[in-house]
């Protein structure tokens, strides 16, 4: 082989790696689609014509399965490379198409519904499985129905027995409409520990997707849920989806022509909700208090708490009363002082604000006296009941 040929074939092997010209076929009976991996011819070519009746005529071979594979596969470790069979030899300044692979595979039409992707309609897609015993190279797809141009998509590597979900076009004579169901929330436990008391609440939502096959043909249509486990939800009474990946649930129902069906995903989740008695005690107390879920020890533990919070409260109550009093007398002697300033002590009044100056002064040294007290009462009280709340549990 000349130079020039071993040039040549080191650029389809080049352009074999990158897969523009792997061929693979799905079910050749009428009216089914047909996958065509698909490449270009060099743009070196000057003969376009020729370049148009070389698809046309492949494309001919293809759905009447008379193109065999003109290479065989092989695995090298992590890397697979495609090698040709018989050398291949090429005049200057043209170009060839090369089938690498000729092989049925498994395919199954579907249409897959995302509301992210179309929020009204499914695609068009095949569900197919990689029986060509070969490596499929990535690269972009041919879809025919029959003989008829259908769309095109694209595909990652596919390994030998591997399946793989393709979308293609817009499935318009199907429509889907997602709907949300009356969603629920309920607490399900009431438990306290130290004084912080948690609560589990069971929150429940439902999603309903109404789907109208309007098509002539029967439909097995796909519905790509979101996956919601990070955020602990869980399935619950609903039927077990084809398909669990990380973003998506995929459902899968037979939709017959012209009729409608209903699917409906149902999800729960618990959410724990704490909450320290020692913040907003009173209110909180009384929340727990009503709820069914709290058992009954817990219930008279808390209203205990409310009867030693009640003792709190009163020697607050008598503290604030005590400083009021104080104020208001400091308030009047200030006003008293500033009369017997202005006032000659000759005056029988002058005689009248010093004694009413004096008395004010007993009662200030009673108030005092009591103010202390009270100060007492109202730290022991208080410790009392943080004390109970900090050591309540159930």
């Amino acid at each position: 082989m000349g130079g020039k040929e071993k040039q040549v074939l080191r650029g389809l092997n080049a352009a074999e790696q990158e897969g523009p010209a792997d061929e693979a076929r799905s079910e050749k009976a009428a009216g089914k689609p047909t996958l065509r991996l698909r490449g270009s011819l060099p743009a070196n070519n000057p003969n376009a014509a020729y370049a148009r009746d070389f698809r046309q005529q492949l494309a001919e071979r293809i759905t009447t399965g008379a193109v065999g594979s003109a290479a065989t596969g092989g695995q090298l470790g992590d890397f697979f490379q495609y090698t040709i069979d018989h050398p291949v030899s090429l005049a200057r300044q043209k170009s060839a198409l090369l089938p690498i692979v000729g092989k049925d595979v498994e395919a199954a039409r579907v249409s897959i519904y995302n509301s992210s992707v179309q929020p009204k309609h499914p695609l068009l897609g095949l569900r197919f499985k990689n029986t060509t015993e070969v490596h499929l190279s990535q690269g972009p797809i041919t879809v025919f129905e029959g003989s008829t141009y259908a769309g095109d998509t694209r595909i990652l590597d596919v390994q030998p027995n591997e399946e793989r979900l393709v979308s293609y076009a817009i499935d318009l004579g199907t429509e889907v409409i997602p709907q949300n169901g009356d969603g629920t929330s309920r607490i399900t436990s009431v438990k306290a520990v130290k004084g912080i008391v948690t609560t589990v609440t069971k929150v429940r939502e439902v999603k309903k997707y109404r789907i109208a096959n309007r098509n002539p043909q029967d439909r097995t249509v796909l519905i790509e849920h979101p996956n919601r486990t990070n955020q602990q939800f869980k399935l619950v009474e609903t039927d077990k989806p084809v398909e669990d990946t990380k973003d998506v649930y995929r459902f899968q129902t037979a939709v017959k022509a012209g009729e409608e069906k209903s699917l409906t995903v149902t999800e729960e989740r618990d959410v724990a909700n704490s909450i320290s008695l020692t913040n907003n005690p009173d209110g909180q107390i009384r929340f727990i208090l009503s709820l069914n879920d709290a058992s009954p020890a817990l219930k008279a533990k808390l209203q205990e708490a409310l009867t030693v919070k009640g003792a709190w409260e009163s020697a607050q109550r008598e503290l604030a009363q005590v400083v009021a009093d104080l104020n208001r007398l400091h308030q009047d002697q200030d006003r008293i002082r500033k009369n017997l300033a202005n006032t000659p002590k000759e005056a029988e009044v002058y005689q009248t604000y010093l004694k009413k100056l004096s008395d004010q002064e007993k009662e200030i040294d009673g108030l005092t006296a009591k103010q202390k007290t009270f100060m007492t009462d109202e730290v022991t009280t208080r410790k009392r009941f943080e004390d109970y709340l900090a050591n309540l549990s159930d």
